[in-house]
């Protein structure tokens, strides 16, 4: 019995030893290779941007010379000058609104790039007129709305109809 005991007590502790010996405790992790570095650096330096933005940032990070100064490129990367214009036409239309707003920065930015686009005055105060912010064909809509204010259904839809028509 004695003899048993210490044979279960021996193979018990060989099969301890032996699962232990499989996995190292504190196995030292691997280094990082050089583009795992850069992969890191870039992927935080391009956080909170998603899809394609963040595939196309982590790319050209990627692409820089070295993983110090991918991220630093990133955050000082000089403007194009179409980003320069788009900055100055939306600042130049600052106020604006709308229609009003993507019609004259595209209009801004359509315009040569030699002349720097003059700043818009302020805001007026009273509502835009027709010609300032709304087409022709909006401010007929508008002014026949106002004119038939009150009429409602088929009276309404025939009435607007005939005032389109009119003007």
């Amino acid at each position: 019995m004695k003899s048993s005991i210490i044979a279960l007590s021996v193979a018990a502790m060989l099969a301890f030893g032996v699962a232990n010996a499989a996995t190292p405790a504190a196995a030292p992790a691997k280094a990082e290779t050089a583009q795992q570095t850069k992969m890191g650096a870039c992927a935080s330096a391009n956080k909170g941007k998603k899809g394609d933005d963040y595939k196309n940032s982590v790319a050209a990070c990627l692409k820089a010379p070295t993983a110090a100064a991918a991220p630093a490129a990133t955050a000082t990367k000089a403007e194009t000058a179409q980003q320069t214009k788009m900055g100055a036409c939306a600042s130049a239309n600052k106020g604006k609104k709308g229609d009003d707003y993507k019609n004259s920065v595209a209009a801004c930015l359509k315009a040569p790039t030699a002349a720097a686009p003059a700043p818009a005055p302020n805001p007026p105060t009273t509502p835009p007129t027709a010609t300032k912010s709304r087409g022709a064909q909006q401010q007929k809509m508008a002014d026949c709305a106002k004119a038939n204010k009150g009429k409602k259904g088929d009276d309404y839809k025939s009435a607007m109809s005939a005032c389109l028509k009119k003007k």
